[in-house]
């Protein structure tokens, strides 16, 4: 008897187009004709009642394989694969969404910047890897412009003077989001100028515009290293590490998490992803990032670097 797609897809609890995936892949085995495909009930049934599978640790090719290792004594029974109508559906889920996210260019889901060490690794790694065009984009960057995280790697690049021009977006922090910023931070107290300006993120730009200094004064020395950055009165929608390689996004987020007594605010306690670059996401986001860049629109102010300098009192 044979199926068409609509009636796998109901069988499987999946939609349409998964299907269609699943036929072009060749996980459900098919055969076309024309437009038209022509699935048989046992490539349906196979899916949700797959044949048993023998131990590979009785198969041939490890019983060669040295090991100083204790080995498991073998057992006689196959291992069996067994899978309900309900465990067939949450694997068509499963393998679904992988397909999903591998088609969109993601290549990991990293932990939360602030909790995970490791997410602060594998973005290190790509920065050290890195070479031609390197985009950031975030509030304040203070993890690669301030005293500690990615700025040594910066350093890096330009005292090495590798071919790497980075181009990075940053709020304005004289501007009313950085104030806004502050008050979701710190507290209604910083509505006040003086104490913004004698706040923890105002200080925290000071010292950063000092960095981004040095590395640009460093940069007018090199040949192939170069670093440009703005700053915008807007407020970004993305946290943005964007490699020739990789791209790392996090959604930003506004406020302070429930209970917070410090000045910690939401941002860095979600996930990252990482997509491949020039997958459709990055490049949407490459496009945005040039469209604020360029400072086209009126109601979107781009600085420059001796601007923000002037107003903070930092020599550049």
């Amino acid at each position: 008897m044979s199926l068409n797609v609509r009636d796998v897809a109901v069988r499987l609890s999946v939609s349409e187009k998964t299907v269609y995936k699943w036929l072009k892949t060749g996980l459900i085995p098919a055969n076309r004709i024309g437009k038209s495909w022509i699935i048989t009930e046992e490539s349906v049934k196979a899916l949700i009642e797959p044949k048993p599978v023998a131990n590979p640790l009785r198969s041939p090719q490890y019983s060669s394989v040295p090991s100083t290792r204790k080995q498991a004594p073998a057992v006689d029974h196959p291992v069996v694969l067994e899978a309900s109508g309900d465990a067939a559906a949450y694997l068509a889920r499963f393998t679904s969404v992988l397909m999903g996210a591998v088609s969109q260019g993601i290549e990991g889901v990293l932990g939360p910047r602030s909790s995970d060490p490791e997410t602060s690794l594998i973005i290190g790694a790509s920065l050290k890897s890195a070479y031609g065009e390197v985009l950031l984009q975030g509030i304040g960057l203070r993890e690669f412009f301030g005293d500690r995280g990615h700025t040594a790697i910066l350093r890096q690049m330009a005292a090495e003077d590798r071919a790497v021009q980075i181009r990075a977006i940053l709020v304005n922090p004289v501007s009313e989001f950085a104030r806004a910023r502050a008050v979701a931070e710190d507290g209604a107290q910083f509505e006040d100028e003086g104490r913004f300006k004698a706040g923890p993120l105002y200080n925290d730009s000071w010292r950063s515009l000092n960095v981004i200094a040095s590395l640009k004064k460093e940069a007018e020395s090199r040949s192939h290293f170069g670093i440009d950055v703005r700053f915008v009165d807007h407020w970004p929608s993305v946290y943005l590490v964007m490699t020739s390689e990789s791209t790392f996004v996090e959604t930003y987020q506004f406020g302070k998490p429930n209970g917070a007594v410090d000045g910690s605010s939401i941002d860095g306690l979600v996930p990252i992803f990482q997509f491949r670059t020039g997958s459709s996401y990055p490049s949407i986001l490459r496009q945005h990032f040039d469209y604020i860049w360029s400072g086209v629109n009126p109601y979107v102010r781009t600085h420059t670097l001796s601007d923000i300098a002037e107003a903070m009192h930092v020599s550049v």
